[in-house]
C-alpha cells in the first residue's frame, strides 16, 4: 500500500558552535566578535562543497530517466549514492577530486565515467538499451504487453503528468476508461482469456492510482506499552487465544561504545542459567534491541532468572542479571571503534489478490518518491529493494519474488509487471509469503536496518501448523534484524489487527494503517487506541524508513531531523486546535490552548531540566519511533523537573505528552561525547 502521494521530506545537517563571552569590556568583545566573523567568512569561503549535477535520458530516444541510481566511488570506495529525481535529473555534492559516476537503470546498459571536480561540475548521461535486458520494457515476457483492457509500456517508474512520459514508465496509452471502484472482496471473476474482472465485467484492477490521496495512521504499542497490555487481557484476549500469540515478558537492551553512539547489528541472546535460548534478535539503528521470554500463548512457566548474551564485531558480552521493561533497560557499553554500516534493505511483502488492485497501483505510483525522498536522509545511505507478490494456495502462484537490487528502477519494473487476481476467500497466504521474504530473500549480514513492509487487507489462514509456521517466522525475523511493518488496508478484522500488531512487536516494527479520511476505497477498520495521528501514507512511509536508518555520524554530528514533530527545542507555544490528531478517525474541533513549555539544555550531555505551564499527569521520553523509554508523572504546572538522559545514546529523542485529544512533542538532541 505504498499507495499514496509524492512525500517531500527534507533532511539538513546541522553544525552549531556555541560562543560565550564573560568578563570582558565591551571594546575587547568588539573585537573578538569581529575576528570571529571573519574567520567565520573565511571558513565559508573555502569549505563550500563542490557538486556534480545533470541530467540522465535514454541514448536513443532522448527521454529522461526518472529514479535513476547514481553511484559515485574514490578508488574502490563508495562515497555517494543518490538517485535522479522524476525528470531525470541529480545533484551529488562532493569534495574536489577524482571521481569515477557510474549510472545505473533497468533495461539500460550501466556505464561508468571519471569525473575530475574542481568547481560545480555539469555531466549529463545517455543510457543505450541493454537488448538482453528482461526490464528493456517491463516485462520479462514481452515488449508490449496488455494489461487490465490498458496498455502498458514500459515498467520502470509511473509519471505523474501526461507530459512527463519517460522510458521504463508505467503510462496508459490507449484503452477503455473504467470508473474508480472500491476494494472488491469476493467479487472478482474470471473473464474472457483468464483476466480477472469485477462483478460488472470491469478488470478488477482499478486505473492508475493518483499521488498524494491516501491516508493512513501508525500504532506503534512499544509507544504505548501500558495500553497495549491492557488490551491482551482485555478486548485482544480473545483473538490471542485465537491464533495462539501472544509476546510476553519483554527486555529491552540498550547497546553502546564508550562515547554513547549506538551500536547496531549486534546479535543478542535471551538465555538462562543453562544456556537454553529464548529470544534472539539484534540491536537496531538506535542500538537498541527487543526480547521476549514468549510468544506462544500458554507458553507460561515459572518464572527465572534470565541473562543476555551477544556478540558485536566479535567481541563477547553479557548481562548476567537481565530486567524487564516494567523494571528498567539493561544497558551495556562496548570499548570498540565506531565503524557504521551504511547498508539499508527494504522489502516489499504484497498481496496481490483480487481485492488488492487500488493498492497495487498506488504503489506503483508511490514507490519511487517514497524512496527517493528517504533516500536524501544520507547519500552514503547504501539501499537495496526486494519485492515478494502472493496470492493464495489454489491460485495461478503462491509467490513471486525478485531478490534485492540496488537499482531502484528494477524493483519498480518488477512491481509494475504485478497484477491483482485470483483469491475469492477472505484468508490469504501470509505465512508463505513471510516465510519467503524472511528466508529465501539475501539480507544483508552487515546491515544498519532491514525493513520488511507486509501490505494486505486479508489474515492467513488459521489452521495449527500456519499458526506454529507465523510463530517461528516472527523469530527468525527477529534473529535476522528484520524489522515486520504490516500495512493494512480495507477488509481486514479484529483479529487480523491483533496478529499484525503482535507481529509487529516481536521484530521490534510497528503497525500501520489505511484510514477512511482520504475517501478512497472501502471502510478501513478503526484500530483499537486512545488516539493516532492521521497523515498521508507517503509521509508516514517516509517518517518510518527515516527512523529506522538515522544514525549519527562517528563524529557524533546530529542533523535535526524534519519528521513532522515540533522542532523549537528551547520555549515554544504549542496551539492545540485538536485538528491534526485523531482519536476516533474524524477531527474533534476545541477552543485553542495555549501551552508554553521549556526544555534545556538543549543539546544536553545528559540532565535536563523541563517545565510546563499546565499539569502534566504523563510525559514520555521516546526514542525518535516513539518507543517510550521513560515515563514522568504527575508534573505540576510551572515545577521544573530534572530528567537524566545519560544512560540512553547519543541521538535525538522526543518529549512527548497527551493534552486533551492531541501529543504535544518536542525534539532534544543527546550528545554524551
Amino acid at each position: 500500500m505504498l499507495d499514496c502521494v509524492a512525500f517531500t521530506f527534507l533532511v539538513c545537517r546541522v553544525l552549531v558552535s556555541t560562543f560565550i563571552m564573560t568578563k570582558y569590556t565591551m571594546k575587547y568583545q568588539t573585537c573578538i566578535l569581529f575576528f570571529t566573523f571573519s574567520v567565520a567568512v573565511f571558513t565559508h569561503q573555502n569549505a563550500i562543497a563542490q557538486s556534480i549535477s545533470g541530467a540522465v535520458t535514454s541514448f536513443e530516444s532522448k527521454y529522461k530517466l526518472g529514479y535513476a541510481t547514481v553511484d559515485v566511488h574514490k578508488d574502490s570506495e563508495l562515497v555517494a549514492s543518490v538517485l535522479a529525481d522524476k525528470h531525470g535529473n541529480f545533484n551529488v555534492k562532493l569534495d574536489s577530486g577524482t571521481y569515477h559516476a557510474t549510472i545505473l537503470y533497468a533495461g539500460y546498459q550501466a556505464i561508468t565515467q571519471v569525473i575530475h571536480v574542481k568547481n560545480d561540475e555539469v555531466v549529463n548521461f545517455g543510457l543505450k538499451k541493454d537488448k538482453a535486458s528482461t526490464f528493456i520494457s517491463g516485462s520479462s515476457e514481452t515488449t508490449e504487453k496488455e494489461k487490465d483492457g490498458a496498455r502498458f509500456e514500459g515498467g520502470g517508474m509511473v509519471s505523474d503528468t501526461e507530459d512527463d512520459i519517460v522510458p521504463g514508465a508505467a503510462h496508459l496509452t490507449a484503452g477503455p476508461h473504467y470508473p474508480y471502484k472500491s476494494k472488491l472482496s469476493s467479487t472478482a471473476i474470471r473473464g474472457v482469456g483468464g483476466t480477472d474482472r469485477d462483478r460488472f465485467g470491469y478488470p478488477a484492477t482499478p486505473q492508475q492510482g493518483v499521488a498524494g490521496k491516501l491516508t493512513a495512521g501508525e500504532i506503534n504499542d512499544f509507544s504505548k506499552w501500558d495500553l497495549w497490555t491492557d488490551l491482551t487481557i482485555g478486548e485482544f484476549d480473545q483473538y490471542s487465544k485465537t491464533w495462539n500469540y501472544n509476546a510476553r515478558n519483554r527486555y529491552m537492551l540498550q547497546l553502546t561504545d564508550k562515547k554513547g553512539l549506538p551500536l547496531a547489528n549486534a546479535k543478542v541472546q535471551l538465555v538462562n542459567k543453562e544456556g537454553k535460548r529464548y529470544y534472539e534478535a539484534r540491536t537496531d539503528n538506535t542500538g537498541k534491541a527487543e526480547l521476549w521470554e514468549y510468544i506462544l500463548l500458554g507458553e507460561q512457566r515459572e518464572r527465572e532468572k534470565l541473562s543476555i548474551s551477544g556478540e558485536y564485531e566479535g567481541m563477547i558480552f553479557f548481562i548476567k542479571k537481565a530486567v524487564t521493561v516494567d523494571v528498567g533497560i539493561n544497558t551495556y557499553e562496548l570499548a570498540v571503534d565506531c565503524n557504521q554500516s551504511q547498508r539499508v534493505d527494504i522489502a516489499f511483502v504484497v498481496d496481490a489478490t483480487g481485492s488488492m488492485g487500488d493498492e497495487l497501483n498506488y504503489l506503483r505510483a508511490e514507490l519511487n518518491d517514497v524512496i527517493f525522498t528517504s533516500k536524501e536522509i544520507n547519500t552514503v545511505l547504501n539501499f537495496r529493494f526486494a519485492n515478494v507478490f502472493y496470492r493464495d494456495h489454489t491460485d495461478a502462484y503462491l509467490t513471486k519474488s525478485q531478490d534485492f537490487t540496488r537499482v531502484l528502477s528494477e524493483s519498480i519494473a518488477f512491481i509494475s509487471d504485478q497484477q491483482a487476481g485470483g483469491g475469492g476467500d477472505f484468508p490469504e497466504a501470509v505465512e508463505a509469503a513471510l516465510d519467503t521474504a524472511v528466508n529465501t530473500l539475501q539480507w544483508s549480514e552487515d546491515a544498519r536496518a532491514r525493513i520488511l513492509f507486509l501490505v494486505l487487507d486479508a489474515p492467513p489462514h488459521n489452521t495449527p501448523d500456519i499458526q506454529e509456521r507465523l510463530r517461528r517466522i516472527s523469530r527468525q525475523a527477529a534473529a535476522k534484524g528484520i524489522r515486520i511493518v504490516p500495512l493494512v488496508a480495507s477488509g481486514i478484522d479484529k483479529g487480523t489487527e491483533f496478529l499484525m500488531r503482535s507481529i509487529a512487536l516481536a521484530t521490534n516494527g510497528t503497525y500501520a494503517f489505511l484510514t477512511d479520511d482520504s475517501g478512497i476505497g472501502g471502510s478501513h477498520l478503526k484500530p483499537s487506541t486512545d488516539s493516532y495521528t492521521v497523515e498521508t501514507l507517503n509521509d508516514l512511509l517516509v517518517r518510518i524508513i527515516s527512523t529506522y536508518t538515522y544514525m549519527p555520524d562517528c563524529e557524533q554530528e546530529l542533523p535535526d531531523l524534519d519528521l513532522t514533530y515540533p522542532t523549537d527545542s528551547v520555549a515554544h507555544t504549542q496551539v492545540d486546535t485538536t485538528q491534526s490528531v485523531i482519536g476516533n478517525g474524524v477531527g474533534n474541533s476545541a477552543k485553542p490552548i495555549d501551552i508554553i513549555w521549556n526544555y534545556y539544555p538543549n543539546p544536553t550531555h545528559g540532565i535536563l531540566h523541563i517545565k510546563a505551564s499546565v499539569d502534566i499527569p504523563e510525559l514520555y521520553i521516546t526514542d525518535l519511533s516513539g518507543k517510550a523509554l521513560r515515563v514522568v508523572k504527575n508534573i505540576q504546572q510551572q515545577e521544573i523537573v530534572q530528567v537524566d538522559l545519560s544512560s540512553y545514546a547519543t541521538g535525538v529523542y522526543l518529549i512527548r505528552y497527551p493534552a486533551g485529544n492531541r501529543w504535544v512533542s518536542g525534539k532534544v538532541i543527546l550528545n554524551r561525547g
